[in-house]
């Protein structure tokens, strides 16, 4: 096995069969990140749309904190989970529709945080922790390799037998299969 390359926004998939499958601990690890995501849906969809569809800023640090989180990882969500190579233009297009949106609220609720950049908002986390809570998910299950956003091609795979690419995971839990591997040995 290579030596995974550094963490970027731009996409380098690697050849079916490359990388290798995670092990336990990388899979509980999986499932942990995958249960949080899940839970972080659940409460978008229960509590959401009150919270971030109205003319007054969200005044709880989580959603800020759940928006930065989310505008840093979209890029990695959706080219990897869609095999793309946009690199940032994910994060731009946030970027643009929610300035398309401010104005929108400022001259129809005279705030800049209003519903039209809280239906986005909530679109948008709502895409997100779905696709990257099943992602990881699923991975833990089905035991992808690399990245988790390759779970749902890798299941496509389990199911037709068409090959598909793979990637290394940007963030920690390719650290954590590789000590995991060491241990192994």
């Amino acid at each position: 096995m290579e030596t995974p390359p550094e963490p970027r926004i731009e996409t380098r998939f690697e050849a079916p069969g490359s990388l290798s499958k995670p092990g336990p601990i990388g899979r509980l690890a999986r499932l942990g990140f995958g249960a949080w995501l899940l839970y972080v849906l659940y409460i978008l969809v229960r509590f959401g749309w009150a919270e971030l569809v109205r003319p007054t800023p969200p005044d709880r640090w989580d959603w800020w904190a759940f928006m930065a989180f989310a505008l840093v990882f979209t890029p990695y969500v959706v080219n990897i989970g869609l095999t793309k190579n946009w690199r940032r233009r994910p994060q731009l297009a946030i970027l643009v529709l929610s300035g398309i949106a401010i104005p929108l609220g400022l001259v129809g609720y005279g705030s800049w945080w209003a519903p039209p950049l809280g239906a986005f908002v909530w679109l948008w986390l709502t895409y997100f922790s779905a696709h990257l809570g099943v992602s990881f998910v699923l991975s833990a299950l089905i035991a992808t390799p690399g990245c988790e956003m390759r779970a749902i091609p890798h299941l496509w795979t389990i199911l037709t037998g068409r090959e598909t690419k793979e990637h290394y995971c940007p963030g920690v839990l390719d650290r954590i299969d590789r000590w995991e591997r060491k241990r192994a040995s």
